[in-house]
């Protein structure tokens, strides 16, 4: 996402984004789960996750090295 955007409509094109994923996986390709694998560096996406019916599954705790320090990593699923 253009970073630019995300203070007047992050939620909004996240959602967008989301809504088209799920039509494709979902209905064109029929999958049962699909999950994301996020660096902890925006907390308002998960917000955005769980508002659209994902579900935390793991936080790996400092599984990253990012910017000289370990950050942790989020994901999230949502099952047809």
């Amino acid at each position: 996402m253009n970073t630019a955007l995300e203070a007047k409509r992050f939620s909004e094109v996240w959602r967008a984004y989301l809504g088209l994923l799920e039509q494709i996986a979902f209905g064109d390709l029929s999958l049962h789960k699909i999950y994301t694998y996020a660096y902890d560096l925006r907390p308002d996406l998960y917000d955005v996750f769980l508002s659209e019916g994902f579900k935390e599954e793991a936080r790996l705790k400092e599984h990253c090295f990012f910017e000289n320090k370990f950050i942790d990593v989020i994901i999230h699923s949502k099952i047809k």
